[in-house]
């Protein structure tokens, strides 16, 4: 059982923190932690417990806990929840535990300030949803603020570049960026994903919305734009091991409530799609950040090969020259087109639309090679100092190294 205290506010110097202590199975207790400059304090939800449960949901589920909170809960999200989110997940994942949420229900509605909001890590699916909603049509959905929170997306990636390091350094680079673009930026911290430490693919949408709804009182509309898949790719076979965002068109809308609607920002769009959006905006020509490994764009991680490609293949990438090692790529670019077409051949959905762009550039010489180098992994060669042996099962072939006169 999981035990859901009451959360309150306590100050750390300029900041001011959202605290609860989560007791589980009354043998351990754990105090999480979600901060905000003093200025936002007020916007801090001290009143409901739908932060917790929506970020402690898939852990649950995983470790078979039920969820008992002091607080209560809005009675849309449990709502949601037992009537479509848990039966569904449980449905298509038989290790789940049909989690049962034990709480006060209300439906009195919390002061709310109206904001409308998105996150800024500067990615595609970022940048997509700032261009889209900025100075959208729909009066009620234009963007007020923008936001940048730690729950688990500088732990997944960073481990080597330094968590701390990559964190601070992007967060100041989402200030300046946020300053051109013209809105405030609330930057947060929290300790929920170093406390309750799940596998950032499989829980972000879960963690995201914690962060969310622990600022439910500032926000009325929120935008994620974590996905490349658009709603084609919507699946729940197999989901307690795939990208939660395959299943996000669910979840978003039971996490949503009459006084906070969460939308799955650039469902409609496929990945090309948002990259053709945002090539001409000149904040993603300074700014776009897509790497997983260091605060500027390596250039040779899976994210920076995939979009290098996709702007090249639209011919954009010349625009981008601040943001990537153009050089490096137009001298490498036979190795890019290795990778996309290793990534075709292995059914890659996301880089698919890349891939039939540019798999006129792909040479036979550049196929022949992928096939050389997926033989030479599974080839069974032995290197000795005297032979080289080779074992083809009913053919054994053996080289004898020349001698050196």
């Amino acid at each position: 059982m999981l035990f859901i205290d009451q959360p309150y506010i306590e100050k750390n110097q300029n900041k001011s923190r959202l605290v609860c202590n989560i007791n589980i199975d009354q043998t351990e207790k754990q105090t999480i932690w979600f901060e905000v400059d003093e200025k936002y304090e007020k916007y801090l939800c001290t009143e409901r417990s739908d932060a917790y449960i929506i970020g402690l949901l898939n852990w649950a589920m995983r470790t078979h806990h039920d969820i008992t909170c002091k607080t209560p809960v809005s009675e849309d999200l449990l709502f949601n929840l037992n009537e479509y989110l848990i039966p569904s997940l449980i449905k298509y994942a038989p290790d789940f535990h049909d989690v049962k949420i034990h709480a006060p229900i209300t439906n009195e509605t919390l002061p709310n300030e109206g904001g409308v909001g998105t996150g800024l890590s500067c990615g595609i699916d970022s940048l997509h949803a700032i261009y889209k909603h900025l100075n959208c049509s729909y009066p009620s959905h234009k963007l007020t603020h923008l936001c940048i929170n730690n729950v688990g997306a500088f732990n997944n990636c960073y481990q080597k570049y330094g968590i701390d390091h990559i964190r601070k350094e992007r967060y100041e680079i989402a200030q300046k960026a946020a300053a051109e673009i013209g809105l405030p930026i609330i930057t947060t911290d929290s300790n929920f994903q170093t406390t309750f430490k799940q596998n950032h693919l499989l829980t972000h949408t879960y963690s995201s919305m914690f962060a969310v709804f622990c600022m439910q009182k500032l926000w009325q509309t929120y935008f994620y734009g974590s996905s490349g898949y658009d709603f084609n790719s919507f699946t729940l076979t197999n989901h307690a091991q795939k990208d939660c965002s395959l299943y996000e068109l669910l979840s978003l809308n039971c996490f949503s409530t009459r006084c906070l609607k969460i939308y799955s920002e650039g469902g409609a769009e496929s990945r090309l799609e948002k990259t053709v959006m945002i090539a001409d905006y000149n904040i993603a020509h300074q700014y776009l950040h897509v790497c997983t490994q260091q605060n500027n764009n390596c250039g040779i991680c899976s994210k920076c090969r995939r979009t290098i490609l996709c702007l090249d293949a639209l011919g954009k990438l010349d625009k981008f020259s601040k943001v990537f090692d153009l050089q490096y790529y137009k001298k490498h670019k036979k190795e890019y087109l290795l990778w996309l077409y290793a990534s075709h051949k292995n059914h890659d959905v996301m880089n698919n639309p890349t891939y039939n762009l540019l798999k006129k550039e792909i040479t036979i010489k550049i196929k022949l090679y992928y096939y050389f180098q997926k033989l030479y992994k599974y080839m069974p060669i032995m290197i000795t100092k005297q032979h080289i042996k080779l074992n083809l099962g009913f053919i054994k072939i053996s080289f004898k190294h020349k001698k050196k006169k």
